[in-house]
């Protein structure tokens, strides 16, 4: 990686529908480079994927904080977490928490059935919550 995929990665964090050809101009390269730039980012795995920030407007969203028993593969349990229906990021942290996992739902009460099917799996040792008021 060199400057200019540092450049394409910053633009692009701050808005994925960017066009390639307007990250060429802003870059001064060919729109050519840029495209196979972004489709080399995304064979090497630095581009994991493209998404869409969604507002509080939409529903509910909220930070799940996890410990796990130490006796248990953090990995395993993170693969669980990620495969639960409303779940749409997990990550294994560092710190007083194991595992932070970004759900996004339509309501507490669905919500809640997510939470309880986070707190059944084994390893999952303590949680805590955090609801999402506004997205900046």
């Amino acid at each position: 990686m060199d400057e200019i995929d540092i450049q394409i990665l910053n633009l692009l964090e701050k808005d994925s529908r960017m066009k390639n050809t307007d990250i060429a101009k802003l870059l001064s390269v060919s729109e050519g480079s840029i495209r196979r730039r972004i489709d080399n980012l995304i064979k090497i795995g630095i581009i994991k994927n493209f998404t869409v920030d969604i507002s509080t407007s939409f529903g509910f969203i909220s930070l799940v904080l996890l410990n796990t028993h130490t006796q248990e593969s953090t990995y395993e349990i993170v693969k669980q977490i990620k495969n639960i229906e409303g779940v749409k990021r997990v990550y294994e942290t560092t710190g007083e928490w194991d595992v932070v996992a970004y759900v996004l739902c339509n309501s507490p009460k669905e919500f809640n059935i997510i939470i309880e099917n986070i707190r059944k799996l084994k390893g999952v040792n303590k949680s805590t919550s955090l609801t999402v008021l506004n997205v900046v």
